[in-house]
């Protein structure tokens, strides 16, 4: 059995267009049985993300999807968990696609399970000693200094290290994604449903793969010596998400997406691919199993 993983296409980005579309027509002439969208295929738009599912329309097997943090993203008043229950189940539903956040997937004996995941600031970086509250509210101090609405964040300020004031980072999942719950909520909510899938096909199948968009491992998440790129880390994902993967001694391979960079790690019996399509260069993995 064949399976091909892709992530990051970002098609509403006008840079990410030419190249999501070579690699759609080149998967799809490859062939297989599974195709993986491992989230990030579009942005706030539902009728992007729907453009996109259509250029894998002639892949031969069945396509299968999992959410990313960009397809969270909202405007106005729209709620995002409501959209990610709801709208883009819909969109997936009409597009052919089988929404792995909502259902597992089981096919000859290969369970597929998958989750957006989300981050709890558990990969934060220490050695920039920058408060929890920075992160909680997604930017970084030097950031903070230039919003009104954010500028409460610097009171005290005996707890925020030299040097943090030049670290002007906003990760704009902030601006953009309108959920009704914190992210270490969000972020529980989605690993307990990812174990409730796992659970469910674990004992009808002999492998499981798993696809998650954040990253489940401090080993896939990118390092920087630039403090604004290294701030971003808390936003990478959780250790929640490759704990419960290792639980599951059936899932033998996983895909993530997220950060843009290709990475793999091995934990005990699992192979993780973090698959590093970048808004220029896009990339799939082929596993045959």
């Amino acid at each position: 059995m064949r399976i091909i993983a892709t992530s990051d296409l970002h098609f509403n980005v006008t840079r990410s267009k030419g190249p999501t579309e070579s690699i759609a027509k080149e998967i799809c002439e490859r062939g297989g049985d599974v195709l993986l969208f491992v989230g990030d295929s579009a942005g706030a738009d539902i009728g992007t993300l729907e453009k996109v599912l259509a250029l894998f329309e002639p892949f031969s097997g069945v396509r299968l999807a999992v959410c990313g943090n960009h397809e969270l993203w909202t405007v106005g008043a729209q709620d995002s968990l409501h959209k990610y229950e709801n709208e883009l189940a819909e969109a997936y539903s009409r597009s052919g696609v089988h929404y792995l956040d909502q259902t597992p997937f089981v096919m000859d004996g290969l369970g597929i399970a998958g989750s957006v995941g989300w981050y709890d600031y558990t990969f934060r970086p220490s050695r920039l000693g920058i408060p929890l509250r920075f992160y909680q509210h997604k930017i970084a101090p030097g950031a903070a200094a230039r919003s009104d609405k954010c500028s409460h964040l610097l009171e005290p300020s005996d707890d925020i290290p030299a040097g943090a004031h030049e670290i002007t980072t906003r990760w704009m999942d902030g601006e953009r994604v309108n959920l009704p719950i914190c992210d270490l909520d969000f972020a529980a909510m989605t690993v307990d449903r990812l174990r409730r899938h796992l659970e469910e096909i674990n004992d009808s199948v002999d492998t499981i793969v798993a696809a998650v968009h954040h990253l489940p491992f401090a080993e896939l998440v990118p390092h920087s010596i630039i403090p604004n790129w290294e701030f971003a880390n808390a936003f990478m994902g959780s250790e929640l998400l490759g704990e419960v993967l290792l639980d599951f001694p059936k899932v033998r391979n996983a895909f993530c997406g997220h950060s843009h960079q290709r990475r793999v790690c091995r934990k005990q019996g699992l192979v993780c691919t973090s698959i590093g399509s970048t808004y220029r260069e896009k990339q799939y993995e082929v596993l045959d199993l």
